[in-house]
């Protein structure tokens, strides 16, 4: 693994020296810094040196070609620039003895809140609170995600978390938008280099019935996990916030239905909103709107503008055409390895993952009060380069991820029966005891 980042180091590329500032923390794949970039007179950058993929594997160089060609999606479009981080430079480089290792530099965007915490204030004041506010980020958001879908660019890993929202300085109340995270974002007209290698990312409570079922995921999984958000935002709640069992629930259709807590503004045909939004969450992605049908509904334009007396049952509401099917790459092969990680709490199953994915206090909320001992991202699961399910640590968490009592300095392969908790070992505090089945 690559050496971590250290305040005062300088990394060079072909084009600039940037100082790193501030060591921000240690995902799945990569650290990221504060750095100041020497060609700059103010204002700092956000740097991540990669430790996966390794430049040992043989889908190495296709991958920094892809990150070539995302970088240059995102910014030669007017429309989409507006809603990205800035993509500023990316570049290999060695640290010491170390091997080659892949770089990128972003912009960093430090008044930014993340939609997480809008949501989560917001649900604090009751489903109708702060109507028109929701309604501009459920606007801004679609209008984003249909740019993304438009230059062909799936995002596969969408949350809340990963969405920025930005006050306009311009204008009270209302924001900009940058969509975060775009590392492992794949292309609709391509596929993906580590398609046969490994999965593809997401986060349980947001990933897709195709995520689920280890197909390759496209715009119509962003847009179930728009659909889900958009419930956060504009109705009851997460709509699988009281299902037991996530994946199953997802595959069946099996959601609390929503229902917008008021009437939207420009929108007169409140029913057709309504079946749109519930459509997105269908677990035939050809049944699903695309991002652009979702954004023009929410401004009342098309079918939405139509008004109608009553507030028919989603699957009694007009239908617009459906996008064909693209048909789904077959399943990842398991390479003989364990398919599924289990984490059970108290001798019942809470998650189930077939994918790399971030645990935190979202995740483990609805497990236990314990959750809030949790940092946003607590420790990470997901695939060594041999394919084999392992836990990874995330730095700068308030507490200690404990595997068996002992802290979690590096990640280490999972086995079943081995207990995952959050705490402090020094003082013998364990909280949230997930014990790890493999199946």
């Amino acid at each position: 693994m690559p050496v971590k980042f250290g305040v005062g180091e300088a990394v060079k590329s072909n084009i600039d020296t940037y100082v790193v500032e501030a060591v921000l923390s240690q995902g799945a794949f990569a650290h990221a810094a504060k750095a100041k970039a020497a060609s700059k007179s103010a204002g700092s950058v956000f740097l991540k040196r990669y430790f996966s993929p390794t430049a040992t594997l043989p889908w190495y160089v296709a991958f920094v070609e892809h990150q070539q060609e995302l970088k240059r999606r995102i910014t030669t479009n007017d429309a989409l620039r507006q809603y990205c981080y800035g993509f500023i430079d990316f570049f290999e480089g060695t640290q010491g003895r170390a091997a080659k290792t892949f770089h990128q530099v972003f912009e960093f965007i430090d008044n930014g809140k993340a939609l997480s915490k809008f949501i989560e204030e917001l649900q604090k004041q009751g489903p109708a609170a702060q109507w028109d506010q929701r309604v501009r980020f459920a606007r801004v958001m679609m209008m984003g995600i249909a740019a993304l879908h438009a230059q062909k660019i799936v995002h596969t890993d969408l949350k809340p978390d990963n969405l920025l929202l930005i006050p306009n300085p311009h204008s009270a109340g209302e924001y900009h938008l940058k969509v975060i995270d775009l590392d492992w974002a794949i292309f609709s007209d391509k596929r993906a280099p580590w398609h046969d290698a490994q999965g593809y990312v997401g986060t349980p409570m947001y990933m897709s019935p195709e995520h689920v079922a280890n197909k390759c995921p496209d715009e119509r999984s962003d847009v179930f996990t728009c659909g889900l958000m958009l419930g956060e935002l504009l109705a009851n709640g997460h709509p699988f916030a009281k299902v037991s069992d996530y994946a199953v629930a997802i595959k069946r259709g099996e959601h609390t239905p929503i229902r917008l807590a008021q009437a939207v503004p420009k929108v007169e045909n409140t029913a057709f909103l309504e079946a749109l939004l519930n459509r997105a969450l269908d677990p035939d992605p050809a049944k699903r709107p695309t991002a652009v049908e979702l954004r023009d509904a929410l401004f009342g334009r098309g079918a939405a503008s139509e008004a109608s007396p009553a507030v028919p049952a989603p699957e009694v509401a007009p239908t617009p055409k459906p996008t064909p099917a693209r048909p789904s790459p077959e399943p990842l092969p398991s390479n003989g390895q364990d398919k599924t990680v289990e984490l059970l709490f108290e001798g019942r199953k809470v998650l189930s993952m077939r994918i790399d994915t971030a645990v935190g206090r979202q995740l483990l909320k609805p497990v236990h009060a314990d959750a809030q001992f949790a940092a946003d991202t607590q420790f990470r699961i997901h695939r060594s380069p041999t394919k084999e399910w392992q836990v990874s640590p995330v730095a700068g968490t308030p507490n200690e991820t404990l595997i068996d009592g002992a802290p979690l300095t590096s990640p280490v392969l999972l086995r079943s029966g081995m207990r995952i908790g959050i705490g402090n070992s020094a003082k013998g505090i364990e909280k949230m005891q997930l014990i790890v089945q493999l199946a």
